[in-house]
């Protein structure tokens, strides 16, 4: 059948129409940044702003290293097959109207950047699809990354304040350990997430005060968080890890078996194996202990601490060849970490 030349575009909507409905259905979309000539000037187009903003955001959402409904973000420049053909049939605005009428796009981000005497102000606005209350921010400052920073920090919150949480966390954690940030994101999301999310929060509260050694307050937010949802997989973990620190070995160890039980996604199954063979070296059974970290590995060939620990074990037992393997293999997987690092140098020395 010959449809002819002006029917192309006919079909070619039709087809993007139905990818873009059932296919490209990204939760986060940003829309053009608006920008003045001199901030242009410096590459900041309208384009490019919005990307850097929809960038930072995915940043933070990545470091915050949670499991927690990880979203996907939409640039304005993104070269998926719906965009580049909807920019060449001029379709682009329709499919995210469309998306949007749809409910496809959960969330949807604008704004502009306006001279200030010396300074710039970036203001954002957004929507969500579910929520009658709109995002509104402006930061000012100097630095365009630096506005970029802070206001994907506000988007962030208005879209999940847990993630914000979670964020400052490991931030802390990587950091100079100082969690005051991250109690006050706590402290936000208990206040203002809903409650059926209320056990991430007092999950992550429970996870600030182990990591300040105050373990018997710990055990109270993560009871907290098990009272709104039993069986929960990552507070019954934790559970394990603070009775681990408690010299509770037996204790620990039971809680990680439960993990396994009830660990369907695998989420923590590598951690509570790999804690498990930990418990089991502090009470000088390193050969029992190796096999789990082994498990460890073999359900999850990424998870560092698994060959961290196995590293730790062959040392211990005196085989320093495979012990160097395996920590330059956590190394190799976990760069930031400093301690792996450190019990790598001697070894590469002997």
């Amino acid at each position: 059948m010959d449809f002819g030349l002006v029917s192309l575009p006919v079909l070619a909507l039709t087809a993007l129409f139905g990818y873009a409905v059932f296919f490209d259905t990204s939760t986060v979309v940003f829309h053009d940044i608006e920008v003045p000539p001199s901030v242009q000037q410096l590459g900041y187009s309208p384009k490019v702003m919005a990307s850097r903003l929809a960038n930072e955001v995915r940043v933070i959402d990545q470091k915050a290293r949670t499991v927690k409904d990880i979203r996907e973000f939409a640039l304005p420049g993104d070269e998926s097959a719906v965009n580049a053909l909807g920019d060449y049939f001029k379709f682009g605005e329709p499919i995210k109207a469309t998306q949007q009428l749809l409910g496809l796009v959960h969330y949807s981000f604008t704004g502009d950047v306006v001279k200030q005497g010396d300074d710039l102000k970036l203001s954002v606005r957004g929507a969500a699809h579910d929520r009658d209350k709109p995002f509104n921010t402006a930061v000012v400052g100097k630095d365009p990354e630096k506005l970029v920073q802070d206001a994907a920090i506000d988007i962030v919150r208005f879209i999940d304040p847990y993630i914000v949480a979670s964020y400052a966390y490991e931030a802390a954690r990587d950091g100079n350990k100082d969690y005051t940030a991250a109690l006050r994101e706590v402290r936000y999301c208990l206040v203002n997430l809903p409650k059926k999310d209320l056990h991430w929060a007092y999950n992550l509260h429970g996870l600030i005060l182990a990591q300040q050694g105050k373990l018997d307050d710990a055990m109270e937010r993560y009871n907290a968080a098990l009272a709104l949802k039993p069986g929960f997989v990552l507070t019954v973990y934790n559970v394990g890890n603070v009775l681990l620190e408690k010299k509770q070995y037996d204790q620990a160890i039971a809680r990680y078996k439960d993990v396994l039980k009830v660990d369907t996604t695998l989420v923590r199954t590598p951690h509570a194996y790999t804690q498990w063979g930990v418990a089991l070296m502090r009470q000088g059974q390193t050969d029992a202990a190796i096999p789990l970290f082994e498990k460890a590995i073999a359900v999850n060939p990424m998870h560092a601490d698994a060959y961290y620990r196995l590293g730790l074990a062959y040392k211990e037992k005196g085989k320093l060849k495979d012990a160097q393997e395996m920590i330059q293999r956590a190394v190799d997987r976990a760069p930031d970490r400093k301690d792996y690092a450190a019990d790598l140098t001697p070894l590469l020395t002997n």
